[in-house]
Parts: structure tokens; C-alpha cells; sequence
């Protein structure tokens, strides 16, 4: 391991709304996004996941979920 690094889960239920706005969050360079490519989402259905890396667990897990409420808000 190089760095610290937290995985947020992206589930279903984050499309409610519509597409989130992932461009919001990838701004941040040490944020990486990985979307599977299924077509429908439904609530609970894990449809990605984001690697936040920082310098210590506990920064990267504050950011992760900073990211997570921003994506939960809707628009």
C-alpha cells in the first residue's frame, strides 16, 4: 500500500434523482470513480464504487464521507 485509501460503495438508490454529479467529486485527483456499466439502477443495487486516497485512514474517511453526503443531496 503507497497510500491510505477509504471505498465508498455506490448504490442504486444514489440515481433517484437522475445521473449524480460525479463531476462534482472528480475534481478531486485523488478521487477515482468506477462504474460496473449495468443499465438499470435500483435501490441497493451496487452499481460502482469511489477510491478516496489521502494521507492517513481517518482523512480519507472524512472525505469519503464528505463525498457520500454531497452525492446523497439531491439536486
Amino acid at each position: 500500500m503507497l497510500r491510505p485509501v477509504v471505498m465508498l460503495n455506490l448504490l442504486g438508490d444514489l440515481w433517484k434523482d437522475g445521473e449524480p454529479a460525479w463531476a462534482d467529486v472528480l475534481v478531486d485527483p485523488d478521487v477515482k470513480l468506477h462504474l460496473y456499466g449495468k443499465g438499470a439502477a435500483r435501490p441497493g443495487r451496487k452499481m460502482g464504487h469511489l477510491c478516496v486516497l489521502a494521507e492517513s485512514a481517518d482523512e480519507a474517511l472524512a472525505r469519503a464521507e464528505g463525498i457520500k453526503a454531497r452525492l446523497s443531496t439531491p439536486r
